[in-house]
């Protein structure tokens, strides 16, 4: 049985490897001066090289004749690991071999001295898929293995690694291989292998591969045999680009290029034309969609005066330029997002959803408003007026606001029109101010009420004559501000909050719409009252009504 072309042309020596000289000259300078680590983490992309580097490793650990570091590929031991047969090579596959018992007979087995080399060498394949508990109970052994043994970790996914392992390593990070390295890699092959390819084969191949050597060999080799039967007199076999691009799902590059250049100058007419015609002759229509995207994506680029990493052919190139020379960023951006995101699932024959992707890719952009919303909502709100105030009063919690300074008086009672909100604007001048009153003191408190709150119950008469009547609709109420008021802290609060809302020092007098309360003052003010209304009596609050109250008393 023959081997696949990724296994039989694995590289053999450090020199071999593709695209990865940072890591192969560390290891090789390792192996001849003697110094190698106990333990060591390959990470990178699928197929570039992490196993083929660590079984170089570890036939170089164990050649008998080693040159600068590189095996000689002659010796029993270097013969024995090309062909799987080395004891001392133990390669495991941590996907299958996850759990802590795994781990358990690898702490057992490591303890074993090296059978036929100078060193023994564990190659854990896809470490990431290891368990925590394997993690931990890998952690004594990797960190101290006994003498003349080498552990290689090797993953795809690093992030998922615990941070205790990956200190423990020398990390060596693999990078993706350039279209370059594996087009040289390739064409190497292809002539060891008698294997001809039109020009563009192998740029397509690599471009597919996106980097992995491992998928360009497989698609190369998947190409050979499709094409057996057509070799030639002297045993070669021909790979054609159409043929390629038959068997990667790329499509006729033409119509790819016709497609994309149709939606950038939002010819729809045209892209139709062009899907509807490969779905008559039978091709993938999701390789048709990829085309149009590779060549939209190599535009864009151009765009931004960036070179496509990916290495599109000239002609492709030369297409687009012109194709996208009077499309604008927008324009590239949304004709590229909406053609991206065309999902051909099912028949993929079907030219419905590639359809239904050019109708919504010829609208116009769809701009960003966020930016241009948020700047026309602080314009708008700058320009409206304030809103009225909430009818609840605000949390006691919070800090008032410091006073502002009254503006020179308007025409309307000295009183700024904005100074405080009003709950409607059918509210009458005195009402504005008495207003104005309780909102100045909506959070002020001194002993155990907010005064603000207990004058929402009071609805006040006047000025007349220089005095301004509360009337309260409940007493309970109203002992509770005369309550307050014994602080003279509130007395003054509510006189600074009354002069600067009305604009004059009135005297506050306070009043219950209780009949039976007023009777009782007019024979004695201070004989049916509770103790709390006799002590503001006592410290000079006035109760309208009573003829025999004090002369000189201030303020409530």
């Amino acid at each position: 049985m023959t081997q696949v072309f990724y296994r039989k042309w694995r590289p053999q020596r450090f020199g071999e490897v593709a695209g990865q000289e940072h890591v192969t000259r560390t290891l090789r300078r390792a192996v001849s001066s003697g110094r190698v680590a106990h333990a060591y983490l390959f990470t990178g992309p699928r197929g570039v090289g992490k196993t083929s580097c660590a079984r170089i490793l570890a036939k170089a650990l164990n050649c008998l004749s080693p040159s600068t570091g590189e095996p000689d590929n002659t010796c029993e031991n270097c013969l024995a690991v090309n062909e799987d047969r080395m004891m001392d090579l133990i390669e495991i596959d941590a996907a299958s071999n996850r759990g802590i018992n795994d781990v358990r007979n690898l702490r057992d087995n490591v303890r074993f001295e090296p059978v036929a080399g100078r060193w023994k060498v564990y190659i854990i394949d896809e470490v990431h898929m290891m368990t925590l508990p394997a993690f931990n109970a890998l952690l004594k052994t990797l960190e101290e293995p006994p003498p003349r043994t080498v552990m290689v970790l090797a993953t795809t996914d690093v992030h998922t690694v615990p941070l205790t392992i990956i200190s423990r390593c020398q990390r060596f990070d693999f990078k993706r291989l350039s279209n370059e390295d594996v087009i040289d890699r390739l064409a190497e092959v292809c002539g060891a292998e008698e294997i001809e390819c039109e020009p563009a084969v192998l740029d397509l191949i690599a471009i597919a591969a996106w980097g992995s050597l491992r998928d360009a060999e497989n698609v190369l080799e998947q190409l050979a045999v499709s094409n057996a039967s057509e070799r030639q007199e002297d045993g070669a076999v021909t790979i054609t680009e159409s043929h390629a691009r038959d068997l990667l799902g790329l499509g006729d590059s033409s119509s790819s290029l016709d497609l994309a250049a149709a939606l950038l100058e939002a010819d729809t007419a045209k892209a139709l034309a062009v899907i509807n015609a490969e779905a008559e002759r039978g091709a993938d229509l999701q390789g048709l969609r990829n085309g149009a995207v590779d060549a939209l994506r190599a535009s864009l680029l151009m765009k931004a005066g960036v070179r496509d990493a990916r290495g599109q052919s000239e002609e492709m190139v030369r297409a687009m330029r012109a194709a996208g020379q009077n499309a604008s960023m927008d324009r590239l951006l949304h004709v590229l997002s909406v053609v991206g995101q065309a999902k051909i699932r099912g028949d993929t024959s079907s030219p419905l959803p590639l359809e239904l992707a050019v109708l919504k890719a010829a609208s116009a952009p769809v701009r960003d408003t966020s930016t241009h919303s948020a700047s026309v909502a602080d314009s708008t709100r700058a320009a409206a007026p304030p809103p009225p105030a909430s009818r609840r009063p605000e949390r006691p919690g919070r800090r008032a606001p410091p006073p502002q300074p009254m503006p020179p008086e308007s025409p309307q009672y000295g009183v700024r029109p904005d100074a405080a909100p009003s709950r409607s604007r059918d509210l009458t001048p005195e009402q504005q101010r008495w207003s104005r009153v309780q909102w100045t003191l909506r959070r002020t408190k001194f002993r155990k009420y907010v005064i603000g709150a207990l004058l929402k119950n009071a609805e006040a008469i006047g000025p007349v004559d220089g005095r301004l009547q509360l009337n309260f609709k409940s007493k309970s109420l109203r002992e509770n501000l005369i309550e307050e008021l014994q602080d003279p802290r509130a007395r003054s609060a509510l006189d600074s909050a009354v002069k600067e809302a009305y604009g004059a020092e009135l005297q506050v007098d306070i009043e219950s719409n209780g009949a039976a309360v007023g009777a009782q003052r007019e024979k004695d003010p201070s004989a049916e009252a509770s103790p709390l209304v006799r002590a503001a009596l006592a410290m000079g609050a006035r109760v309208v009504g009573t003829e025999d109250a004090p002369s000189g008393s201030g303020p409530a």
